[in-house]
């Protein structure tokens, strides 16, 4: 009885550890749960965070919302009530925003909302809060297109091409991706840029090139809106755009990798979010915030689709096809059926090695009965030898 009083005692104080310890953590997007984009982030965020943590880490999330509602100070001061009036009283230990929008909202509010509470961040794209945010509260993982090695690549694909349409919406994002690649232009003199800037779908449509093979890239594309002014999802503006078929649609970004698109040097959401998440489990373990650097350098990867490079007659060298992201890559027969082959393996070697078993016992059982009839008739033997003796001494003694 004392001993289950014991181990009752044992687990309640285990309990209270745990709840003691537990993370509070808010996360705030600057989109919404369904844009990929922010879905990738979110998952890489939060994967990793739970495999560092024994105890469960209590996560809030919330959306801003900012490709359909405009991010204007009225919304943003709603926002703020809202945030108010919901957590007030609610112990935080770590604030996770993604996207520039909500990174603005933090700013402008934090020390109304999280004012001695660490904030946490990716995919920025606004590089000059390196210079002006408080190193004492916030860190995280900023986001750059990288524009080198995307035109680099369209000119491995096609080298006579020279010129290349960028698009995007009028979302600051898209801003300043625009000036970033307008900074690059001076290194590649042989190329003339062509940027389709507009939220209307059918605006961007009407702009596109009509020149058959016509490399365009996506920057920044969750804004676009079709004629009625309803918010088009990425897949919905992609389909659009490949009613041109004069079009290449390569991309900057792996959350726009759907229909047909081939792909390129992508910021990778999964990346952002996970790397944001090692940055915050450093500040866990005990390091200063100010000691937790920002990464600027995005986690970018090479990602494409391999039945839009067949389609547009595209191929990758060895190089970058071995350092790559392949989608719908034509798998072996081995690959395909890898599970199915290995479950079978698995079950006949251990039919193989029961079969054996019982061999052994069965071989087992048979020596044990050779050695008891070689016994038994050892036995016999002596027997017969010592009645033997007897008869003869009995018929000696008669004679």
């Amino acid at each position: 009885m004392i001993k289950i009083i014991f181990l009752l005692l044992l687990f309640f104080l285990s309990f209270l550890y745990s709840q003691e310890n537990k993370k509070h953590i808010l996360i705030l997007h600057s989109y919404s749960q369904e844009y990929k984009w922010t879905k990738l982030q979110h998952t890489g965020f939060v994967s990793t965070l739970e495999k560092s943590f024994s105890s469960p880490v209590d996560i809030s999330v919330e959306y801003l919302d900012t490709k359909r509602l405009m991010f204007t100070d009225n919304y943003q001061l709603f926002f703020f009530h809202y945030l108010q009036g919901k957590y007030n009283g609610t112990k935080l230990d770590a604030v996770y925003v993604t996207d520039d929008n909500a990174l603005d909202f933090i700013i402008n509010f934090k020390n109304k909302l999280f004012q001695n509470i660490p904030i946490f961040f990716s995919g920025i794209n606004n590089l000059e809060l390196i210079n002006t945010l408080d190193l004492t509260k916030f860190t995280g993982v900023y986001e750059t297109k990288d524009i080198e090695p995307n035109i680099k690549l369209i000119h491995e694909f096609s080298p006579q091409s020279h010129d290349i349409w960028f698009i995007g919406d009028t979302s600051n994002t898209y801003k300043s991706i625009e000036q970033d690649i307008k900074t690059s232009m001076s290194k590649f003199t042989n190329y003339t840029f062509h940027f389709i800037s507009f939220n209307n779908i059918d605006d961007i449509i009407n702009h596109l090139p009509s020149k058959p093979k016509s490399f365009v890239v996506l920057t920044t594309i969750g804004g676009f809106t079709d004629g009625k002014g309803e918010s088009l999802l990425p897949k919905e503006s992609i389909k659009r755009l490949k009613q041109n078929k004069n079009i290449i649609v390569c991309s900057m970004e792996d959350s726009y990798m759907v229909g047909d698109v081939v792909g390129g040097y992508v910021t990778s959401g999964k990346q952002h979010g996970s790397k944001s998440a090692e940055l915050m489990i450093r500040y866990f373990n005990g390091e200063s915030l100010q000691r937790i650097k920002s990464i600027t350098k995005s986690p970018n990867i090479y990602m494409f689709d391999r039945k839009a490079l067949t389609e547009s007659r595209l191929i990758l060298s060895e190089y970058i096809r071995r350092n790559a992201v392949i989608l719908h890559e034509n798998k072996t027969f081995f690959e395909r059926y890898e599970h199915v082959i290995l479950n079978t393996f698995f079950i006949l070697f251990v039919f193989f090695l029961l079969f054996l078993l019982v061999v052994f016992l069965i071989a087992l059982q048979k020596n044990a009965l050779l050695k008891t009839l070689k016994i038994n008739l050892e036995n016999c033997t002596g027997e017969l030898a010592r009645m033997k003796e007897k008869f003869s001494l009995f018929k000696n003694k008669n004679e």
